[in-house]
């Protein structure tokens, strides 16, 4: 029968729980304790025959409690004229756990007990420590054995599939106990982090059925890199959507788009495979990789689609399409953090949606969507940009400062003006070339320095938004002081810094009557300069 059943990890079936199997030697089934299931079996005081008992009507006689002490008062007659008393012992309180799928329903005696055993055996789905190899899940599989070879049951296999988990010990490896102290109450992790927290922990840390050393740090890295990193993209959507959007199937054409959508669509279908197979640990770190790709690539690239659109249209589709992934990839991740894709999903529903992301509907995979050649592309896009940026890091210089030329390998890329020009935008160069390697131009001309310097300010600028705590789009007012040649620089790229930063006006002088809401002196390529924000009308210094 253990060959009828999947096992996660596999190698538990032939291995821990199939050696144990054929080693298994005869169960005595008594214990001599007061407490459990008392055993049946009543012995003749006179010609000491045994006879066990079925039922309380095979029985006999009317009892209220089948426990004891009061089964013990329980005399029977022998068909010798002898007086017949039950043995002292109990049952094994291991076969109570194995007998579960009869003994829940009264099977065979009670009403419809047969009727709903059939319907509800054998079990879809077992999970337990992977100790139970010798506990429960034996116990289920021997007692079902049992009742198949005696012919009350068809069906030996009480559960087609079992998740064996593996036990989980503190940071260095050693099995929690009290006399050690190592042990991390689970509740206390729930109250700090969220049991999703701990959930996703305890799915991706390591295959189901490893050892899991337990380490706080391990939640703290989980609940920022991917939570965090999930909610805060449902916060950035929020953030920057309409106040009167309203979700609808929408086309797109920009690659993005496209791109994203057919990476959902292949997670989606990955993620079925693999919870249908029960492989949680893969279709959970599938999920993380998708957030990471999501947040730190779609969304950063498309930040200005809807910060600062060039059109109305070029907005709706970004909102729309991340409106789509966000709803959906709730939908998908409910079944492993059931609490934040609730959260989530509350601030995306309409009125038409259902209540509740657990009664929606799982998603269904579109294969149409799915574009794997476009899928390839963009990752070997991200590779590019990935050995670029470390080339610029190497160098020591900033990726606010603008870059001439990079040269990439991948002709096809190269000759792609979309997938070309998300490379420019992400390491911030004005050109890409095709050639035979990777290699990225570290000459700051001039110009491309001036650039940089504007780049720093405007940085500089928007930080000082943020710690002012002001609304994307609440137009401001900048004041700068300097002595430097800054100003002529300043001046010269006034319109850009205004669009950047979100400023009705820029004005040169210091005032030290004047409030400001916020203000800091920084450094620009070595020079000193004063600059103020506020989001009133200041009087004009020049």
């Amino acid at each position: 029968n253990n060959q009828k059943i999947y096992w996660e990890p596999a190698h538990v079936k032939k291995g821990r729980f199939g050696g144990f199997i054929k080693e298994a030697r005869d169960w005595a089934l008594s214990r001599e304790r007061y407490w459990g299931v008392p055993l049946p079996i009543w012995e003749c005081q006179k010609c000491e025959e045994k006879k066990c008992i079925g039922s309380i009507k095979e029985l006999g006689i009317k009892i209220k409690d089948l426990h004891r002490p009061y089964i013990d008062q329980v005399k029977l007659k022998c068909k010798c004229g002898g007086q017949m008393i039950r043995d002292k012992s109990v049952i094994d309180a291991w076969f109570d756990s194995g007998a579960m799928p009869f003994a829940q329903w009264g099977y065979p005696y009670k009403k419809d007990s047969k009727k709903n055993f059939k319907e509800h055996y054998p079990s879809d789905f077992i999970s337990e420590g992977v100790d139970q190899t010798r506990g429960w899940f034996y116990t289920l599989l021997a007692i079902a054995t049992l009742m198949e070879y005696c012919g009350e049951i068809k069906e030996g296999t009480p559960y087609k599939n079992v998740i064996c988990l593996g036990h989980v010990l503190d940071a260095k490896g050693k099995k929690m106990s009290k006399s050690l102290g190592n042990i991390v109450d689970p509740w206390e992790m729930c109250n700090q982090f969220g049991a999703d927290t701990l959930r996703w922990y305890l799915y991706t840390v390591n295959q189901a059925g490893d050892p899991k050393k337990f380490d706080v740090k391990d939640l703290v890295d989980k609940n920022r890199r991917f939570f965090g990193t999930l909610f805060n993209s449902s916060i950035f959507w929020q953030t920057y959507k309409d106040k009167d959007f309203k979700p609808k199937k929408i086309k797109s054409n920009n690659i993005l788009d496209k791109w994203i959508i057919s990476r959902f669509n292949t997670l989606n279908s990955f993620v079925i495979e693999k919870i249908e197979k029960y492989d949680v640990v893969s279709a959970a770190r599938q999920i993380e990789n998708f957030v990471d790709e999501f947040s730190n690539w779609y969304i950063r690239r498309s930040r200005e689609r809807l910060q600062k659109p060039k059109n109305k249209k070029e907005k709706e589709q970004a909102t729309q399409i991340m409106h789509q992934i966000l709803f959906n990839l709730s939908k998908l991740t409910a079944p492993f953090a059931p609490f934040i894709t609730e959260e989530i999903y509350q601030n995306l529903k309409t009125a038409k949606d259902f209540e509740s992301v657990h009664l929606c509907n799982y998603p269904k995979p579109d294969e149409k969507l799915i574009d794997k050649k476009l899928e390839e592309r963009m990752l070997q896009v991200r590779e590019i940009t990935a050995i670029a940026l470390a080339k610029r890091a190497e160098a020591g210089i900033k990726v606010r400062q603008p870059l001439k030329q990079l040269m990439v390998n991948n002709k096809n890329i190269a000759e792609n003006k979309e997938l070309a020009d998300l490379i420019k935008q992400e390491v911030n160069v004005k050109e890409i070339i095709f050639g035979k390697s990777i290699k990225l131009n570290t000459k700051i001309t001039s110009d491309l320095k001036k650039e940089g310097i504007i780049r720093e300010l405007i940085r500089s600028v928007q930080g000082m938004r943020k710690d002012g705590g002001l609304k994307p789009g609440q137009l401001i007012y900048l004041r700068y002081s300097t002595d430097s040649s800054l100003k002529d620089l300043i001046q010269k790229h006034e319109s850009e810094i205004k669009k950047e930063v979100s400023a009705e006006k820029i004005d040169m002088g210091l005032d030290k009557k004047e409030s400001f809401l916020v203000e800091k002196e920084i450094k620009l390529d070595n020079q000193k300069i004063w600059l103020g924000v506020k989001v009133r009308p200041f009087k004009s210094k020049v």
